[in-house]
Formats: C-alpha cells, sequence, structure tokens
C-alpha cells in the first residue's frame, strides 16, 4: 500500500541481513479509510484491538502507525467483508479525499509526465520516500509500483492498483479513463483479477504492479482547480533512531512498552532492533526515555496533574513517575511542571 497510504521507509537488516524496509503509515490516513468502512456499517473494534491500535492514536496527524498494524486492520475488513465492500470503501475515500489532498499540492504548470517521474519527490509531505517509477519506451507507458513487502496481499495490490488509475482521472480530468493494460503481482486467480473489465490486457505473477498509459497524455498539462500551492518545510527522518521513535511515539499513551513489543510493531527481532540502535550509538532505553519525558511535558502543557500523567504513561504509581522524571531531567516533575507555568511550587 504505497500512494494511497503515507508511508515512511527505513532500511533495516534482519540477523540474515536481508536488506528489506519499515513502513509508516501517516494515522490520519488510516482513520479516514476506517471511518469510510465505519460509515458502510462495518463494526471496526475488533480491528483495530487486534492491532494494537486505539482511534486516540487515529486522530492526531502527526502520528505515524507501522504498517504492520495498518495490514492487520485492511486485511481483516477485505477476509471478513469481501472485495467489493473493500474496493467501495477505498475509491471513495481516495476520490473524494486521499488525493485531492494531493493534487492540491501540485503547481498547475506540471505535465502529467513530470508529476509521474518526480511522484516520488512531490508527494515526500505525506510519503517520505515512495516506491513509484514511470517507464518510458517508444511505444508504451507504465506507472510502477515496486511495493516494500516480503509478501504483497490481494488487498494490498488493489489499493495501489485503484489509486493508480484515480490519480490517472483525476489529473487527465477523465473519470471514465482506465489502463489498456495492467500488469499484476496476483495470480489470474485471484479476486481482483476475476473482477477487472474484459478488455483490459491483464499479465499475472509479475514482479512489480504496473498500469499501461497513453504515451499522448504523458505531456498533457494538468487538471487541477486548487488554487497554486505554498511550499511547506519538509520534516525528513534520516537515521534509524529518528524513524524508531516515530513509530513508537502513538503508543507512549497506551501502553508500558518495552522493547519486544517495539520489536513486535516493526517485524523485528529485539536482537536486530538492539544491534541496530548500537550502529548509531544509542538504545532502547535512551528512546524510550526520550519519549516518556517528552511526553510527560507535553501532558503538563495540557494542564494534567501528575497523577494523570503517571498513569497514561504506564507508571505504577505517581512515586515510580517522579523517580523516572527527575533521573531524566534532573529536577522532580513538580518542579519543572511549576517551571512551566512560571508559579513556586508548594513547598
Amino acid at each position: 500500500m504505497n500512494q494511497g497510504s503515507p508511508e515512511l521507509y527505513i532500511t533495516k537488516h534482519d540477523d540474515d541481513s536481508e536488506t528489506q524496509a519499515i513502513p509508516l503509515v501517516r494515522a490520519d490516513v488510516v482513520n479516514t479509510i476506517i471511518v469510510q468502512f465505519e460509515k458502510q456499517g462495518i463494526n471496526m473494534t475488533e480491528a483495530l484491538r487486534h492491532a494494537n491500535i486505539s482511534r486516540e492514536m487515529l486522530t492526531d496527524s502527526s502520528n505515524m502507525i507501522v504498517n504492520t498494524s495498518v495490514k492487520s486492520i485492511f486485511g481483516k475488513v477485505y477476509t471478513d467483508e469481501g472485495i467489493f465492500t473493500f474496493v467501495e470503501a477505498v475509491i471513495h475515500t481516495q476520490r473524494t479525499q486521499l488525493i485531492p489532498h494531493f493534487v492540491r499540492t501540485l503547481s498547475k504548470n506540471l505535465t502529467l509526465r513530470e508529476v509521474l517521474t518526480q511522484f516520488n519527490l512531490l508527494i515526500r509531505e505525506s510519503i517520505p520516500v515512495a516506491s513509484q517509477y514511470l517507464e518510458v519506451n517508444d511505444n508504451s507507458a507504465w506507472f510502477c509500483s515496486a511495493m516494500q513487502h516480503k509478501e504483497v496481499n490481494d488487498w494490498q495490490e488493489i489499493f495501489n492498483v485503484l489509486y493508480c488509475v484515480e490519480l490517472i482521472r483525476s489529473l487527465t480530468n477523465n473519470l471514465a479513463w482506465r489502463p489498456k493494460s495492467l500488469a499484476l503481482i496476483q495470480s489470474r486467480h485471484g479476486q481482483f483479477a476475476k473482477n477487472i473489465p474484459s478488455d483490459i490486457q491483464l499479465l499475472f505473477s509479475q514482479q512489480n504492479t504496473k498500469i499501461s498509459i497513453d504515451l499522448e497524455l504523458l505531456d498533457q498539462t494538468i487538471y487541477t482547480h486548487y488554487p497554486e500551492p505554498v511550499a511547506k518545510e519538509i520534516i525528513w527522518h534520516s537515521t534509524f533512531t529518528d524513524t524508531l521513535y516515530t513509530a513508537l511515539a502513538p503508543y507512549v499513551h497506551e501502553q508500558n512498552l518495552d522493547i519486544e513489543l517495539a520489536a513486535t510493531l516493526l517485524s523485528m527481532s529485539t536482537r536486530s532492533l538492539q544491534r541496530k540502535l548500537l550502529q548509531e550509538k544509542n538504545s532502547f532505553r535512551a528512546i524510550k526515555n526520550s519519549l516518556l519525558f517528552n511526553t510527560a511535558c507535553d501532558l503538563m502543557k495540557q494542564n494534567l496533574n501528575l497523577t494523570q500523567i503517571s498513569v497514561q504513561l504506564g507508571y505504577a504509581d505517581i512515586a515510580h513517575f517522579s523517580r523516572a522524571f527527575k533521573r531524566f531531567s534532573g529536577i522532580p516533575p513538580k518542579r519543572y511542571q511549576a517551571l512551566l507555568c512560571d508559579v513556586t511550587p508548594d513547598v
């Protein structure tokens, strides 16, 4: 699930030294699709619980959710509700929210060729490192997706293809457009393949997903009715430590976060996680302490009392929280909170 779900990729090395990717999905995008599922009468409570995701995590657009949890949610909906319910919700969300959000960031002077060639850069606000590319030769053009997963489930490829098609339709202002050819990772026996119009040529068991694009469309100026966008500063996550911090931030409020849970969320062994952090001269304990300290400070600014904060951060009692906070910051939390409020604490 690349284009439709903003993801952040970093490189990781498992014990077998195989290079893979750890994707993070922007929380508000996940929430948008979940809301649409619910509008169609699907109860998402069990799917969210099974994926260790709370409603609060999803409502903060600054949160990034680990992709294994997202895969768990969408995979369950696809399995339980079937392809048609899944596709209906995905298309509606892509047309009304995900694609308009991307298109409004594009300059009116771009051609379709430029958008697809520079897609990974243009969408970096939502997907810091995307994996799409335009493949052009004398006779054909393909918009390709090199998905960053060992195993690509049918629903992921469906989401991906639908996004690509809806994007081209939006940029060309032609809701009837569809590709003449489609290359799929899944086999001819997949549910998606069985429901694709018969006039589209299908190629099965391919290495990457690809949709064909008419060559004459590439040099057309894109259609957008949005005003010319203002450039925004992009926040880059350049190290494993930065990305791990971002991935774990939504979970600080929810449970007592330990290295086993962190490794599970990232589909890594604890040994691999520790080794990656050691390479950057860091440790899980240091990251966790930093997360807890920064989160505690944020909660203090919201005027929560120290008992409420200690409970939210998973401490057994306020005494344990106070000792941990003082060990990290050098001053007791009550004193720090007083400094934030610019008042003298009671003695």
